[in-house]
């Protein structure tokens, strides 16, 4: 598995995410890339990008899904302000097209639509 962002540089939060994808999926490529606004210990927004053979047969939303259920607490919250799901490609389609779309701006707010 090829990892951009191994766990000896992240905070606590991003290398729990990773270890979490890492379980779930497998990956042959994971990054995990915390892109908070502010200062990076807060671990508020993250980027991942996932390749993984069980992707196959699986549609985009469903990609979508198990990833976001896979950082999930028990309770189904994200326990972080956003996550972005920057690519979720099995191993062929990454082959053809690894490029991953530029993060947008936050636009602020606490996570339930309301600005802070």
């Amino acid at each position: 598995m090829s990892s951009k962002n191994g766990s000896a540089g992240g905070g606590p939060r991003q290398n729990l995410i990773e270890e979490r994808l890492k379980d779930v999926f497998n990956p042959i490529h994971l990054d995990v890339q915390n892109v908070s606004h502010g200062p990076k210990s807060g671990e508020s927004h993250f980027k991942v990008i996932v390749v993984s053979e069980q992707f196959e047969g699986t549609r985009l939303i469903g990609r979508h899904r198990a990833i976001n259920a896979a950082v999930s607490e028990s309770d189904g919250s994200l326990g972080f302000h956003s996550l972005e799901i920057g690519a979720a490609k099995t191993p062929d389609e990454w082959n053809i097209n690894s490029n991953v779309k530029d993060s947008p701006k936050c636009a602020g707010g606490d996570g339930r639509g309301m600005k802070n």
